[in-house]
């Protein structure tokens, strides 16, 4: 297929201006670099000094822009001049304006059962085409396509959605948009409800009126369009200022800066603190909310750490995998007696 006039919406939910230099590490060989964001704005991870062989540059990253048409539109549609319509509201007990849309299950998303917590990775995906059919359904009459190519991207960090827009010319002239939602970002239901709403606003005004404006009139007229259909939902914006919830923190022993990290791929033989010079420690692990992850060993292998030893110097030049062979007999023989 031939795949031509291509352009790339970030989306508005782009982590509001952050400080990409803070977590920015270069390890002693100087081959890698790691780039991340951090909430609590921590000063950037340095490498020691005698160790270091190159300088450690701050990246900067710039929005991307709008791609240059490869094709001359003569005649843009402009969008509908149509003032959104109200559509059917109530207020609930809390005095919050609510749609009466059937079927919508928008309002307090992230506490739903079956999308919060665990269960949100598991469902993710159901949501992702239902949150579609919903409003493809309320706001926009069924006149998108009744499928589109919505899928996660695990790379992207600063930005919490992408619409890609573009046309194909064969086997007929048809323009499509690709929505991606990134995986690391949108890590609840909210979120990803707020974040796929906006993107599903920059593909209609591509496949409705064929207008490539980023968050110009068309974007604004559908956004307020959304509000105004589910009042319930907060307001669609360009940006948002999503707290990045890292799996990893290290902390100066010294000045207590905590840098944050989605793995453990920070040596803190190598890396020290940038604000006072002071080492780096990782912390333990903890939940979104702050509470702490005990680690979990299996039995076996606490058994294996204990006896491996033991077992390797009774027998000189034994191998490894006959070690473990021992190892998993002698555990099977103590399962037995114990019980």
């Amino acid at each position: 297929m031939e795949v031509f006039d291509v352009s790339q919406r970030n989306s508005s939910h782009d982590v509001g201006e952050p400080n990409l230099g803070e977590n920015v590490g270069q390890p002693a060989n100087g081959t890698e670099a790691a780039v991340e964001i951090a909430d609590e704005e921590p000063a950037p991870v340095v490498e020691q000094p005698q160790k270091r062989k190159s300088k450690t540059k701050n990246v900067c990253v710039t929005p991307s822009k709008p791609g240059i048409s490869a094709v001359r539109v003569s005649k843009r549609c402009a969008p509908s001049k149509k003032k959104p319509g109200a559509g059917k509201i109530e207020k609930c007990k809390t005095g919050k304006v609510m749609c009466k849309i059937p079927g919508c299950f928008l309002h307090d998303l992230e506490n739903a059962k079956q999308y919060s917590g665990r269960k949100f990775k598991q469902n993710k995906d159901s949501l992702v085409q239902k949150i579609y059919a919903l409003f493809n359904s309320s706001v926009f009459d069924k006149k998108l396509p009744e499928k589109i190519d919505i899928g996660w991207n695990k790379k992207m960090l600063r930005t919490a959605g992408l619409c890609t827009t573009g046309e194909t010319r064969y086997p007929k002239k048809q323009r499509y948009a690709k929505i991606e939602i990134s995986l690391k970002v949108c890590d609840s239901a909210d979120r990803l409800r707020d974040t796929l709403i906006h993107e599903i606003c920059h593909a209609a005004s591509w496949l409705l009126d064929g207008i490539r404006d980023s968050h110009g009139d068309a974007w604004k007229y559908y956004a307020k369009k959304s509000n105004v259909v589910h009042p319930e939902l907060p307001m669609v914006t360009r940006c948002h200022n999503y707290k990045i919830n890292y799996r990893i923190h290290y902390e100066c022993t010294q000045c207590k800066t905590r840098v944050g990290r989605y793995t453990r791929s920070l040596n803190t033989d190598h890396f020290i603190c940038a604000n006072c010079k002071g080492p780096l420690v990782m912390l333990p692990l903890t939940r979104k909310d702050g509470s702490p992850i005990a680690p979990h060993v299996r039995p076996f292998a606490k058994y294996v750490q204990e006896n491996y030893r033991t077992i390797k110097h009774e027998t000189d030049g034994i191998s490894h995998g006959d070690v473990m062979r021992q190892l998993s007999k002698d555990y099977a023989d103590k399962q037995r007696q114990d019980r």
